[in-house]
């Protein structure tokens, strides 16, 4: 099979623990280019942060955004919005819960009551400086921003918690037949549009350069990959990922800290 593209997830995948892309990585991303090999950075991660990594290391790959949200190639930006009522209503559920949440909009990001979620993922490091680029701000109940929210266009939530009763029943209130909702952690939740997914997002991109699905490679860690292991041609899991995890791909590569990505790729003689 000739594979004529590779949607590589970020976090866990093609950085590092610290949050780095390792030279290795960096070095294989720019052989598979050198070979006419699309390149799409595929994760979780709000399109300002995949693109600073991007820039850091002077690439330019496509896009798969906040899980499928967003799509960007070229001058392009898609987006697969969220209905408001639906996100004031979860807002309200959460706040009566106790159960964290955060909103994202396609320009901003709204964090209820702290920044924990976005310390975990977004932090500074020798890389990329995300306090820079990101457009944030912290808020005490969804009544403080309901107003501003109706101008904008809002592309996902997250949910997480570390109380499994509470988490439970919000997993419980949310329309599983009107979004796309995912849990990839015990602790987390992501709900977006129905038809936003790694794998349904990758798979249009592909549409655009006439690619087949049978001609993407697919590289990742966590549930939110699986969508997008369930619809390539070769599907590569990390080392580090989760055991069930790793039991859904047709390779398993090294881990995240050892440059599994290049590995995985050296093995198959693309690079």
């Amino acid at each position: 099979m000739q594979y004529k593209m590779v949607a590589v997830d970020m976090d866990g995948t093609l950085l590092d623990s610290n949050k780095l892309i390792p030279q290795e990585n960096i070095d294989a991303l720019f052989q598979l280019k050198d070979k006419g090999i699309k390149v799409v950075f595929s994760t979780g991660r709000i399109i300002e942060s995949a693109m600073s990594y991007a820039h850091a290391i002077g690439f330019e790959p496509d896009y798969v955004t906040a899980n499928g949200a967003t799509i960007a190639y070229d001058d392009t930006f898609l987006h697969l919005p969220i209905q408001y009522k639906d996100v004031v209503e979860y807002a309200l559920e959460s706040e009566a819960l106790g159960v964290g949440y955060n909103i994202i909009t396609e320009d901003h990001t709204y964090y209820y009551k702290t920044l924990k979620f976005y310390d975990t993922y977004y932090y500074d490091n020798p890389m990329v400086q995300n306090s820079r680029i990101i457009s944030k701000s912290l808020f005490d109940g969804i009544e403080e921003i309901r107003e501003q929210l109706t101008g904008e266009t809002i592309i996902k939530m997250d949910f997480y918690s570390q109380d499994p009763h509470r988490f439970e029943t919000m997993w419980q209130k949310l329309n599983h037949c009107g979004y796309n909702i995912i849990r990839p952690e015990a602790d987390y939740i992501e709900l977006m549009h129905r038809q936003a997914s790694k794998g349904n997002s990758v798979n249009k991109l592909a549409r655009v350069f006439d690619i087949a699905t049978g001609e993407i490679i697919a590289i990742g860690d966590s549930g939110n990959d699986l969508s997008m292991f369930a619809q390539c041609g070769l599907s590569i899991s990390m080392g580090n990922a989760r055991e069930d995890i790793k039991k859904v791909t047709m390779m398993t590569t090294d881990t995240n800290d050892n440059s599994g990505v290049a590995k995985a790729l050296r093995k198959l003689k693309l690079i």
